[in-house]
């Protein structure tokens, strides 16, 4: 029994009903379909349908046209917004990712022949009524990931599909049928052709997984980790896989896998990364690494602000144990400062009461003040402070 409610879903309603009332064929179709079969909250709806994208566009009055070559475009209702695609097939793949053409189909059956994986292949009317052509139902019973017809043609149409098929084994919990499991082991070198970036969607949700054990399990049986970005080495971390669910962001995800390897800022740009995405996980890699080896204290614990926290998420991934994040808030707590902002003097006291010029000697003064106001040295206060620096210049 597939039970959809809330607004996303009743606004979907009206737009299937738009369809049908103007003598078009129209039906929820993928992950939709699949999710609330799991019983998973479903707020993303893709539509197919009969319509050609030009007679979609004429009768709603907003329409991005998204992917027109595709066949798709985008209907926003209600602020709400719909993917919409007209039932097609697609001729040879060139490249292993995009079709070389598309052609528009007659009926629903014909389009679900397409689609990757049997449970991705269903499709559900206006009245409830499922169309299930291959097992869909079935294998979400038994909890398979298995492709829609011959593996090898679906992973040749798409390469992409392979890491889509582990990144679900992961997210779901479910086991690759052995075909497909083979197919994955016979073509992973068309992973090669995939642009970095598309390959990096899938594999954030795959490090995001529940079963993401099992699934770094089958990229390595299928060599599939000689073929990505500088995983190679992944086999001497998996004793470290089942303490990822300490983790929460994907920042956090992506620090543990650049951590496997040697050049870890180097490893994240090879993923195509945002530099500032970059600049996040490389700084959580720093400081989770910096407290294994001198542990959390007040230098490490303010070093790592306002990320301390999710570092000694990381370290406790490391270290192959639960978090202890009293245990930092405990330090957080007791810090005179959490930034060098607080601090009661700036470059241009230290200037006035040395009387000499400024020069890098103000950054490194300011440096060690902040330090030793953190260590509890030195009060933040101007004239303990002052004192400091009558010390500190003759040294």
């Amino acid at each position: 029994m597939i039970n959809l409610t809330g607004k996303t879903y009743e606004s979907c309603v009206e737009v299937l009903q738009k369809l049908t009332n103007a003598g078009h064929e129209a039906y929820i179709v993928g992950g939709a379909v699949r999710d609330a079969m799991l019983g998973f909250p479903v707020s993303d709806f893709d539509i197919a349908s009969s319509a050609k994208p030009e007679e979609i566009m004429s009768l709603f009055d907003k329409v991005i046209p998204t992917g027109i070559d595709h066949g798709t475009v985008t209907v926003m209702h209600h602020s709400f917004s719909y993917e919409i695609t007209t039932y097609r097939t697609d001729s040879s793949y060139a490249d292993f990712r995009h079709p070389d053409a598309v052609s528009y189909l007659s009926s629903i059956e014909e389009d679900l022949a397409r689609r990757d994986f049997t449970m991705n292949s269903m499709a559900l009317s206006l009245d409830g009524t499922l169309i299930d052509l291959y097992g869909g139902q079935e294998d979400i019973k038994n909890g398979l990931i298995r492709t829609v017809g011959n593996p090898l043609e679906r992973f040749q149409e798409d390469a992409l599909r392979m890491i889509r098929a582990v990144r679900f084994q992961s997210t779901l919990s479910f086991a690759l049928d052995k075909h497909t499991h083979c197919a994955l082991k016979k073509q992973a070198d068309l992973l090669q052709y995939v642009a970095v970036e598309r390959i990096q969607a899938e594999f954030s949700k795959l490090l995001a997984g529940k079963g993401v054990q099992q699934a770094l399990v089958t990229l390595i049986q299928a060599n599939v980790h000689h073929i990505l970005p500088g995983i190679q080495q992944i086999e001497k971390s998996l004793d470290e896989v089942p303490f990822l669910v300490n983790l929460t962001t994907e920042a956090e995800r992506w620090a543990w896998l650049a951590s496997t390897t040697e050049e870890p800022k180097r490893f994240l740009k090879k993923w195509r990364l945002s530099n500032r995405f970059v600049k996040e996980v490389d700084y959580l890699v720093e400081n989770a690494r910096s407290a294994q080896t001198r542990g959390w204290n007040k230098a490490t614990v303010y070093t790592a602000l306002p990320e301390a926290e999710a570092c000694e998420r990381l370290l406790s991934v490391f270290e192959k144990r639960l978090p202890k994040i009293k245990k930092v808030e405990q330090i957080m707590s007791e810090l005179p400062i959490t930034s060098a902002t607080m601090l009661t003097v700036t470059g241009e006291d230290l200037v006035q009461w040395r009387g000499i010029s400024p020069g890098p000697w103000v950054g490194e003064a300011l440096r060690e003040i902040e330090l030793a106001v953190i260590n509890e040295e030195i009060k933040n206060e101007k004239s303990s402070i002052r004192r400091w620096l009558k010390q500190w210049q003759t040294q």
